[in-house]
């Protein structure tokens, strides 16, 4: 696997024929585990620009994902491996439904697709969750809307009370 580097979570193919193997998944989980926001995206795409935008990521169960919705952009998820919790929202914040996520292996939801304008966020519950999403290009931060009802991320001390309480509406939802 050769890729380059555009920071320290977001690496893109350096190949003209993309090949990964588990062995290249394993050298992306520790790359995520290295990082600041316990996450790394390879992007198998060409560039930002591009049509059809396809990822392979890497989140840790240290990784806040916060609640987001697309403005315009379809979006699809395959795990390959771990396990998590995929959680929808109203607008107002509350919960609607949640998916037990994991690899094919596990007998839970292994794949999704969701359109635009979902509020939805991920909650890992294995140490490493690898996915593949793929979502029409080109990237524009701008797609991507987040709620003032979740902490930003910036506050640490807001994501742990907040994340207390979506792991009791997980637990209330596999009840």
């Amino acid at each position: 696997m050769k890729y380059r580097t555009i920071n320290e979570a977001v690496l893109y193919n350096d190949e003209e024929i993309c090949t990964l193997t588990k062995d290249d998944l394993a050298e992306l989980s520790e790359l995520g585990l290295a990082t600041k926001e316990q996450r790394t995206r390879l992007c198998v795409h060409e560039e930002p620009g591009s049509l059809v935008h396809e990822m392979f990521i890497i989140h840790t169960n240290d990784t806040y994902v916060r609640p987001h919705r697309h403005r315009t952009k379809s979006e699809s998820f395959q795990v390959l491996e771990g396990e998590a919790s995929l959680v929808l929202f109203d607008d107002n914040g509350q919960v609607q439904r949640v998916v037990s996520l994991g690899g094919l292996a596990s007998g839970k939801t292994f794949y999704f697709k969701m359109p635009a304008l979902v509020w939805h966020m991920l909650v890992i519950h294995s140490k490493v969750l690898v996915f593949k999403e793929v979502t029409q290009g080109p990237f524009d931060s701008e797609d991507c809307e987040f709620p003032d009802w979740a902490p930003t991320g910036r506050h640490c001390d807001e994501v742990p009370e907040y994340m207390q309480t979506i792991n009791k509406m997980i637990n209330h939802y596999d009840a």
